[in-house]
């Protein structure tokens, strides 16, 4: 055999009186295409795209304003943007288990009700096959005699490092992996935010959900250096406010009750007073300024996501994809076909010289 050469005539006419294999192996393949389409439930999506910008800088009313008092306020952070954050780590925000413990305690409208959308992504979760089998062999027992898990419990406040304690949860916030997708468009800067579910409805409720949390996290994040500056020069600005104010009055007090007095030692006080008030004057004018410095920089600071398009109720099942899986179906059915007649052949040559 392993001298002999394959005659093409002679395995394309085998081929061709081989079409019972092929159509055997394309309706089997269908066959399973249908369970997958059966079996699978009805999912719609919802899809929302934004753009994420940073707020237009701000120096030059920084500089105008330092102009005013012969400071130089243009150059806050050196020049630099810190604590950026990057649009690919939003996924990263999404799927963080703070991030789907706010999300998880928001209600949905669903058929005139309300729900926590916890308790709905719970209720409509799908089994993995592996949890199923260790459910029904090992398991077995509790669920024949033992009683019912209780409802998750999504009215409790947690602490974000209490979160990952809840063992409970985490098959609810692995199940929101399937139903919401984040992905960059590099070329043209925009994200778009998937959402799929059972409901219409809900699919697009749960994007708007997704995107306001996802953006006071961001906000958040991108302010918090910039808030705290702003409540330490805030304590420090009363702090001057209120010794200027005593320094002042000391003063014009003073001048009050010595108006006619000439004496050395009262000019070498009011000098003092005098002196105490001008400190106490630069120390306050400097402050003001730079609180509304402080200001500034918290509202340059806020990132600006802006939504392109507004995510919509769509009916259109999104899955199953019925002509994809029966496309695939037929695909496979020939390619198995294919190699069944190939095998048939080859077995007939190597029966023929044996």
């Amino acid at each position: 055999m392993a001298n002999e050469t394959i005659d093409i005539g002679d395995l394309i006419r085998f081929f061709s009186n081989q079409k019972k294999r092929f159509l055997t192996a394309i309706l089997a393949l269908l066959g399973l295409g249908l369970v997958v389409i059966l079996l699978t439930r009805n999912h719609y999506s919802s899809n929302l795209k934004f753009i994420a910008q940073s707020s237009s800088s701000s120096n030059n009313l920084m500089r105008q304003l330092g102009g005013l008092s012969g400071l130089n306020l243009g150059g806050m952070n050196g020049g630099q943007e810190i604590g950026s954050i990057s649009p690919q780590l939003y996924q990263e925000i999404i799927y963080s288990y703070p991030f789907l413990w706010k999300l998880s305690q928001k209600t949905i409208e669903l058929d005139g009700k309300n729900q926590k959308l916890g308790l709905f992504v719970e209720e409509n979760r799908r089994p993995s096959i592996p949890s199923l089998i260790k459910k029904y062999t090992i398991g077995l027992p509790n669920v024949l005699f033992g009683e019912d898990p209780p409802p998750l419990d999504l009215e409790t406040e947690l602490q974000d490092s209490l979160i990952f304690l809840r063992r409970e949860l985490v098959p609810m916030f692995n199940e929101y992996r399937k139903i919401i997708t984040l992905t960059n468009d590099a070329k043209t800067g925009t994200i778009t935010l998937e959402v799929e579910t059972l409901s219409p409805e809900v699919s697009a409720q749960v994007a708007v959900f997704v995107f306001e949390l996802l953006s006071e996290y961001v906000i958040e994040y991108k302010t918090e250096k910039a808030i705290q500056n702003l409540n330490f020069i805030q304590e420090r600005y009363e702090e001057a406010q209120e010794k200027f104010y005593q320094t002042q009055n000391n003063l014009s007090v003073f001048r009050d009750r010595n108006q006619n007095l000439s004496f050395s030692s009262a000019r070498a006080q009011e000098e003092r007073l005098q002196a105490e008030y001008n400190l106490a004057s630069n120390l306050y004018n400097n402050l003001a300024v730079q609180l509304d410095q402080a200001k500034i920089k918290v509202q340059e600071d806020i990132p600006q996501l802006t939504i392109i398009n507004p995510p919509v109720v769509s009916y259109q099942v999104s899955k199953p994809n019925i002509p994809l899986i029966l496309a695939l179906s037929v695909f496979l059915g020939l390619l198995l076909g294919f190699v069944r007649v190939l095998v048939a052949y080859f077995k007939i040559q190597f029966d023929k010289s044996s």
